[in-house]
């Protein structure tokens, strides 16, 4: 059979080179045009643009934080500084690390420094002190290693410079506040209260919850608008946060409620803290594009001494009761009874 003269030795057609594709629209230029390589650079258009370059890069700070960051739990992404010598960790108040969870003992472990190298050294913990996985009593903290106290509560130890450190910081704080009153969200609130319900237990302590509502609320949107009900959210929560102590958790539950957790506080302080909440808010009210919007809150306030079964559910249940009986009541005052 004779051979096609079309056709090379090996039988296929000879190449012949694609048509030339047509040209780009003004302004784009081709990716053939501009050392593509791929097959399918041929057909593909990019745009041509400079970049423009602000100035030189940042100059790396000195890596020279020691951090410990939280990996369990509601506090996971928590960063705690090692700064004090020897720095403690366990229940008790007065360690450096105060860790309330049942499993850890009152004084757990320590951490010191020798030089440029960091030890842990537990302190007789009856749930031991682990890292990377293995009990020690006495080992060197590597960085980026896993620091374990007891079987729940973990860290990672790492070294790190004071810019990634305050970005760490501030993840973690988006991670537990409330975005629009820098309160703290529903999540942390529950974990928290469960902490300190179990902790006065434990101690035999006192624990109180106030629940607030915002009166009339719903009003203020409707007659003013949503931006106006941010402003109220965020003017109520900063007087609220100015008027309680550092320990006091204050945290946004929800809507238009706020909730307090009190520690070592009884019955009839959280009610006097609760009415002093109420006339700070009250005091001065929201200028919004010209209008003062008055705001006044309603509370119900209850401690462990009110619950038959104490848990943190039971607390909940008993101050929102009394929530409900302030609104019933009229509006603008705490009810810490019924």
């Amino acid at each position: 059979m004779g051979r096609d003269p079309g056709a090379t030795r090996d039988g296929l057609p000879p190449f012949s080179e694609p048509p030339h594709p047509p040209a780009p629209p003004a302004g784009r230029a081709s990716f053939s045009d501009i050392g593509g390589f791929l097959p399918e650079a041929r057909t593909m258009e990019v745009s041509v643009r400079s970049t423009d370059i602000a100035g030189p890069p940042p100059v790396p700070t000195t890596v020279d934080r020691a951090v410990l960051l939280r990996m369990d739990g509601v506090q996971a992404g928590q960063i705690v500084g090692l700064e004090q010598w020897p720095f403690t960790v366990g229940r008790h108040p007065t360690n450096q690390l105060r860790v309330d969870e049942d499993s850890i003992s009152r004084f757990h472990a320590r951490v010191v420094q020798n030089g440029d190298e960091f030890v842990v050294e537990d302190l007789g913990s009856r749930n031991g002190t682990f890292v990377a996985g293995k009990r020690v009593t006495r080992a060197k903290l590597e960085h980026d290693c896993w620091l374990q106290f007891g079987p729940r509560v973990s860290f990672r130890f790492s070294m790190t410079d004071v810019r990634e450190e305050r970005l760490l910081r501030k993840l973690y704080e988006s991670s537990t506040r409330d975005a629009l009153t820098g309160a703290y969200n529903r999540l942390h609130f529950e974990e928290r209260l469960r902490s300190e319900v179990a902790y006065a237990i434990r101690h035999r302590a006192q624990a109180s919850l106030v629940l607030i509502d915002l009166d009339h609320f719903k009003k203020v949107n409707d007659t003013y608008g949503h931006p106006a009900g941010d402003a109220v959210l965020k003017r109520s929560a900063d007087a609220c946060m100015r008027a309680l102590r550092t320990e006091d958790v204050f945290a946004r539950f929800g809507g238009e409620e706020f909730a307090v957790v009190l520690r070592n506080i009884e019955l009839k302080g959280a009610a006097r803290l609760a009415d002093r909440l109420r006339a700070s808010v009250s005091a001065v009210p929201v200028e919004v594009d010209g209008h003062r919007v008055p705001v006044t809150l309603s509370a119900g306030a209850a401690s462990l001494l009110c619950c038959r079964a104490p848990s943190a559910e039971e607390l909940i249940a008993i101050a929102d009761r009394r929530l409900y009986l302030a609104k019933q009541q009229g509006r603008n005052r705490v009810v810490h009874e019924g």
